[in-house]
Parts: structure tokens; sequence; C-alpha cells
């Protein structure tokens, strides 16, 4: 296919998206020649370009400032239902994970203490380091042979690890002793990621993957905008899923 075959009004940048996924699942296909390909990313992208109630979506999304590729992200995010532990509990239920956990980390960091396991991060942090240094020192004096390099202002420098800021991670029982202390794991988050989880009052319904799809994308949104925006989610969440007859009032009882 080539993005002639696509609407006018869909955007060239997630039709790119579209061509690279298709591009990734030929590369496995002809790799993995007997494994089933995974298209379900492709199929949702291919969907949000060519069904005909994305039209007015692609329209409104500038008067929210949301860039077409970042709505492609949030809807592909929005589709990750992960059926097993934490994300498949009820409140009820995840409640009663986090004391499991917490429980399980002082009594883990109660064994291991004053033992050689006390020192596993410790021992991990250590090896990669000394191994970045060595490389480090190794091309820092190699280039006194560079001739572009002036050798008597390089000898006055001195190796970048030296500047290298020290992140050891400390001793095991105390990384598990703070694990404990954090009240869930919604508040754990790569570089101020952190974003509260989608719960499901019931993670076994058959319609369990749509309500998550409803819930997920209303947060996005609504962390993006400030709104929930209603209209595009119904709409979005139509064509993701195939059923024209949606609504809006389901798309409120679900994400209130």
């Amino acid at each position: 296919m080539n993005s002639q075959k696509f609407p006018s009004w869909a955007p060239q940048d997630v039709i790119s998206e579209w061509k690279e996924a298709c591009d990734e699942m030929d590369y496995w296909k002809h790799r993995f020649p007997t494994a089933e390909p995974d298209t379900e990313q492709a199929d949702i992208l291919y969907r949000l370009l060519t069904y005909p109630d994305m039209k007015s979506v692609w329209e409104k999304l500038p008067k929210y400032r949301i860039r077409a590729t970042s709505f492609a992200s949030m809807v592909q995010l929005s589709s990750i239902y992960i059926e097993t532990k934490p994300h498949n509990l009820t409140p009820k239920e995840y409640e009663s994970w986090l004391v499991e956990v917490n429980e399980t980390a002082i009594k883990l960091a109660e064994l291991i203490q004053f033992s050689r396991y006390d020192q596993f991060l410790q021992e991990k942090y250590f090896s990669k380091r000394n191994k970045l240094v060595l490389k480090n020192m190794v091309g820092h004096s190699l280039k006194i042979f560079d001739p572009n390099v002036d050798a008597e202002q390089h000898s006055k420098t001195e190796p970048e690890y030296k500047r290298w800021p020290d992140l050891n991670p400390g001793l095991l029982s105390t990384n598990l002793r703070k694990l404990a202390s954090v009240g869930s794991d919604e508040q754990v988050g790569l570089l101020g990621t952190e974003q509260s989880s989608v719960k499901l009052e019931k993670p076994n319904h058959p319609n369990a993957k749509r309500s998550y799809f409803i819930k997920k994308l209303t947060q996005l949104i609504r962390s993006e905008t400030g709104q929930p925006l209603r209209e595009i989610v119904a709409k979005t969440t139509a064509t993701v899923f195939d059923d024209p007859t949606l609504t809006e009032r389901q798309i409120i009882r679900a994400a209130p």
C-alpha cells in the first residue's frame, strides 16, 4: 500500500508510522516464516487512518494542541491490556497485593541482610562501572597519538570518568526497605513518568479490554489537555473495536 490509498484527511506522519509497522512485520515474517505475525498495532493504525468517523477526530486534534503522532501513540498504549498481576486486579485485590508486596520485601530484606546477597546490586554496578572506566582511560590515553590533538594540552586534561557521578545503588536490603515504604507501584516512574494505573472493577469481563482502553485513553487525553474529550474517545474506541453503536454515554459510564 502507499499513501495514495489513504483518505486525504489521514495524517501523513501517522501513515509513515503505519508503513514502518508493516515493514517491521515483513522483516519478522521473513525471519520466522512459520510464526504467526503480530499485526494488532498495524491494524489499529490502519483503522485510525481509514475509518470515516476518524476524519472529524483528526481535524479536531489541533484545536487541543495534540499532535497526530502523539494521539496515535496514546491509542496504541491504551490498546495494551496486560492480563496478569497486578494489571488485572480489582481495586480491592490490588490493595491486598500491595500489602503482600510490602510484607515480602521486608521479609526478604531481613533474610539477606549482612549476607553476600546484600551486595548484589553494588557488585553489578561496580563491575559495569569498572569496565566503562577502563575503556575511558584507554581512550583518553590513546588520544595522544592523534595528530589532530595537541599532546602537551592533552596531558593536562583529566579522563572524562573522573567527572562521572557516583550512582552506587547501595545494599539490596536497603532498597527492599525503601520499596516497602512506597505507597504503591504507581509512585514509581522512570524519569518522572509517574501516572496512576487503570483499575477495572471486572477485569475478567469479556469487554475488559475495551473498558481498559476507554479509561486509559481518557486518562492520557485528560493529562494532555485537562479535558476528557468524550466525543474523540467515543469515536476512537468505536473505530479500534469496530463497534459503531458505541455512544458517549457509555464512555462516561466507563470513565467518569
